[in-house]
């Protein structure tokens, strides 16, 4: 996987790099239209100095049509310019917004401090706003280029003139640009505060229906306009930064201009110039105006675009982070502690049996700091270790409960099995956190997760050959207790199922997620809390049911579930202040000592 750019410049830099067999024709088309449109006002004088003084009928003929060549080049210059640079943004916008979706979506979690919300708005805002850094290149290239070919000219038709124009207008483009980094503070504090109202409004459009249920629609109006209208002021504070920049660059280049029109006026009169060259002098430098404000405009767009790029950096340099690191080839961590016991009671394994390996290929490992966890998936099964977590080997086969007490470790375990999983697929191995989320369309689509093409297994590595493409086995359906869900609606599979679930229990949406993770038949399956919605009666009956239907595949699950704990063929229990133990259900229950009752108060409910 490539590093994330380290900040704004690298991104734009990196976007420019990817986007040339766009971005040259573009701005060499723009250019074109730019020097044309320089060359207008020569032309323009050299009629006046040739045709029109000396009442020359054939030459007037010859400049009516080259001034029509001249703009139809100007023209189609502008026309495939525009189209070229603008495909540049579009594509590359695009391209962030997948990246950026993407390093969310594979990461294991997203970071603390950062929100569903505002991914979001880094992935279209923020994207959309630094891809538009490719317009603002092709017509800041095409009039610089303009502006030289315009002082270049005004050299040739009068020395002093153009000299001073070569001068001032440098001059005048320093003290535009100085004012840059500051919008580009105010764009990024802006995205930020627009990232905050987005996440706010996320929140709230989720938990819409508890809001208007107890009564918290003031509340959740009132809670939406404070951060609406901290994004409202941040905005102001940007567009009047960007408003003094665009008014200090005009006033900049107006004083240019101004001085160029005396100097020319006063030369004029000394007749050191002739009326045509009066005219084109005149005409260009009416001309510098609009590429002089072009430029001062683009300097405070560019800052924004950095803003945003550099919001997009930080986001993809963050979710790099939340990835443990892997390594390319499989090796198990030595001698791992078996997970079936050879009896009822429980064994110790404390922290001295974990393996402390080192990056082997097919691990994976956690991020600086935190708990060192080693993920294998061979082809005899699973094996996990860690600093203070046993090897546990889960062989084909086997259904293995594991009860841990502190939230943070099990949470480390389950990002480095969701990370392995990134690495190796869901046909090899699939991490269902206990987090549902459901989408619009129906229970069938939401089981097998497509309406035309389903997920399958790799071959060989399923227990089973997959159902045909939109057909739900009755064996996932029984074992995951959505046949009952079937029973209470009219359509069954193809009943509708209303944004995020809305139209379901929290059981019944436990229960379609559960089917879809066993209608994948993906050959090592983790479960963490998956059941936790349900009554007691339907947990028994679907822990029998995926012990039954993944006899012949791993099956792990992370759960305090009694009646999973009572259907696992072992239960590997860490305790919070001692080493872990492995052992049956029913063997840990009745152990006696420290380790029996604090198991039996970790499964009490």
């Amino acid at each position: 996987m490539p590093a994330p750019p380290s900040s704004g410049r690298t991104l734009l830099s990196r976007a420019l790099v990817r986007r040339l067999r766009l971005l040259l024709p573009g701005v060499a088309s723009l250019s074109v239209w730019q020097v044309c449109e320089a060359l207008v006002p020569v032309v323009i004088g050299a009629v006046v100095d040739i045709a029109i003084i000396p009442r020359s009928l054939p030459m007037l003929a010859v400049s009516i049509a080259g001034i029509a060549l001249l703009f139809t080049v100007l023209s189609y210059g502008y026309r495939f310019g525009a189209r070229l640079c603008n495909a540049a943004r579009e594509h590359e916008a695009h391209a962030l917004r997948v990246e950026v979706s993407h390093a969310a979506l594979t990461s294991p979690d997203l970071p603390p401090d950062r929100a569903s919300g505002e991914v979001l708005s880094i992935a279209s805002a923020d994207a959309d706003l630094a891809a538009e850094v490719f317009a603002h290149l092709g017509r800041g290239v095409a009039a610089l280029l303009g502006m030289i070919v315009a002082a270049v000219l005004l050299v040739l038709s009068d020395a002093v003139t153009g000299l001073l124009v070569l001068i001032a207008v440098p001059v005048g483009l320093v003290l535009v640009a100085l004012p840059g980094r500051a919008v580009s503070v105010k764009a990024g504090a802006q995205l930020a505060a627009t990232a905050r109202a987005a996440n706010s409004a996320a929140d709230l459009m989720r938990g819409l229906r508890v809001l208007k249920a107890l009564g918290g629609a003031e509340w959740a109006l009132r809670r939406f306009r404070t951060t609406s209208d901290d994004a409202a002021v941040a905005g102001v504070a940007t567009g009047e930064r960007s408003g003094r920049l665009s008014g200090v660059g005009a006033l900049v280049m107006s004083a240019v201009l101004a001085v160029v029109l005396v100097v020319a006026g006063l030369r004029l009169l000394d007749g050191q110039m002739s009326a045509g060259a009066l005219i084109a002098i005149l005409g260009m430098t009416a001309f510098l105006t609009e590429p002089m404000r072009a430029l001062a405009d683009i300097v405070g767009l560019t800052a924004r675009s950095h803003g945003a790029a550099s919001r997009i950096a930080a986001l993809l340099t963050d979710l790099a982070e939340t990835h443990p690191k892997t390594h390319s080839a499989a090796e198990a961590p030595t001698e791992p502690a078996h997970a079936a016991p050879s009896h009822d009671g429980p064994s110790h394994s404390g922290p001295s049996r974990a393996a402390h390996p080192q990056a082997e290929p097919g691990h994976a490992a956690p991020p600086h700091g935190a708990p060192r966890l080693a993920v294998t998936a061979h082809a005899s099964g699973l094996t996990v270790s860690g600093d203070s977590l046993p090897a546990v080997d889960v062989p084909a086969g086997t259904l293995l409960c594991v009860l841990v007490d502190e939230d943070a470790l099990a949470h480390d375990v389950l990002t480095a099995l969701t990370s392995q999983s990134r690495v190796l697929g869901p046909d090899h191995l699939l991490v269902t956190p206990h987090a549902v989320d459901l989408f619009e369309g129906t229970i069938r689509s939401n089981i097998t997760m497509s309406s035309g093409t389903d997920m399958t297994a790799s071959p060989g590595t399923a227990p089973a050959a997959p159902p045909a493409s939109g057909d739900v086995a009755a064996d996932v359906l029984a074992a995951s207790g959505a046949d009952e869900l079937l029973g209470l609606v009219a359509d069954g599979l193809d009943h509708r199922i209303q944004e995020l679930g809305g139209n379901l229990s929290g059981g019944q949406r436990q229960r379609i997620a559960l089917a879809r993770s066993l209608h994948a038949q993906s050959r090592i399956l983790v479960l963490h809390e998956s059941t936790t919605a349900v009554d007691a009666v339907t947990e028994a009956r679907i822990a029998a049911g995926i012990a039954t239907l993944r006899c012949d595949a791993v099956t792990l699950v992370v759960t305090g579930s009694p009646a999973f704990l009572a259907a696992a063929d072992a239960v590997v229990y860490v305790p919070a202040d001692a080493p872990a133990v492995t052992g049956t259900h029913s063997g840990l229950l009745g152990a006696a000592g420290t380790i029996g009752d604090s198991y039996r108060e970790a499964v009490a409910r």
